[in-house]
């Protein structure tokens, strides 16, 4: 069987597309497949697809009309056979042992779900940290999956690989951010869930992208993601302390707030005299098991 299933959906993504698949090819894990579902791309995607699948009989080209993101994950989904599952989006890329870090990590710690350590937002050639997860998790508890990577507002889908016979979810067509929809029912099965030293996905800051969408739509269906999110927890009686990601201090001197440490997500923030700023990295440690 082979170790993993490399889902690529891939819509007019021309200008980035080279990129991201010479990430995949060249993984230091070769027993992988790589499936490109080309989703009614009308520009030269389907062009350099077949150019790579030329080179490279790992990579299956399937070709569809025009469905959403969603979509052309789930058809994916609906031909991958390996032992685990992982997903990359056609304008990113990963580093060259990403998929073998993550797989050793799945059977050192026997684990269904495993998340890489990092992931770096870029644009052109500016990279910084935006998830640091805490490398040293692993725990079948639903609230420390959760807490552990700042759920709601980092359901990534593609900083991950998923055992295929664990993973019964599929995602909601039809709907935007549905990454939150799937990573939240996904955590909540039963499950081993692991973090892998040194794991590194790229994530472009695409000005096109979802989530820089500023129009009322895509607040429409955002609030109504999240909104599903809070239901989800309620009826299933999860609780997690949202609030526990962001806290601030404030030290006051005859009155005078002369330094402000807020802590955000895996970052403290300081603050000296509303002038002087600076940030460090900082971890949340969940019960390993």
């Amino acid at each position: 069987m082979t170790k993993v299933s490399v889902i690529i959906p891939v819509y007019n993504a021309e200008k980035y597309l080279r990129q991201c698949l010479d990430s995949v090819v060249n993984q230091t894990l070769k027993d992988i497949e790589i499936i490109c579902v080309n989703d009614g791309s009308s520009d030269n995607s389907l062009e350099i697809l077949q150019e790579y699948a030329k080179k490279d009989d790992r990579i299956k080209i399937i070709n569809k009309v025009n469905g959403g993101v969603a979509s052309a994950r789930n058809a994916g989904l609906e031909v991958a056979q390996g032992e685990f599952i992982g997903f990359i989006d056609s304008d990113d890329y990963i580093d060259p042992n990403y998929y073998e870090n993550l797989y050793n990590r799945a059977k050192v710690t026997c684990s269904d779900i495993v998340v890489a350590e990092y992931i770096y937002r870029f644009r052109d050639k500016k990279k910084k940290v935006f998830l640091k997860v805490d490398k040293s998790v692993v725990t079948t508890n639903v609230k420390e999956k959760f807490e552990c990577l700042y759920l709601p507002d980092f359901c990534h889908v593609c900083n991950k690989i998923y055992k295929r016979d664990f993973l019964e979810v599929r995602f909601p067509e039809g709907v935007i951010y549905e990454d939150i929809y799937f990573t939240t029912h996904v955590l909540a099965q039963d499950g081993r869930m692991a973090v892998a030293e040194n794991a590194t996905y790229y994530y472009r800051n695409n000005a096109d992208s979802i989530v820089n969408d500023t129009s009322s739509l895509n607040k429409y269906f955002y609030h109504k993601a999240m909104a599903y999110f809070y239901k989800f927890l309620h009826e299933q009686n999860i609780e997690i302390d949202i609030n526990a990601y962001h806290k601030t201090k404030k030290y006051k001197f005859l009155g005078i707030t002369f330094l402000k440490i807020k802590d955000c997500y895996f970052k403290s923030r300081y603050s000296l005299l509303g002038v002087l700023k600076w940030s460090s990295m900082r971890l949340r440690i969940a019960k390993e098991i």
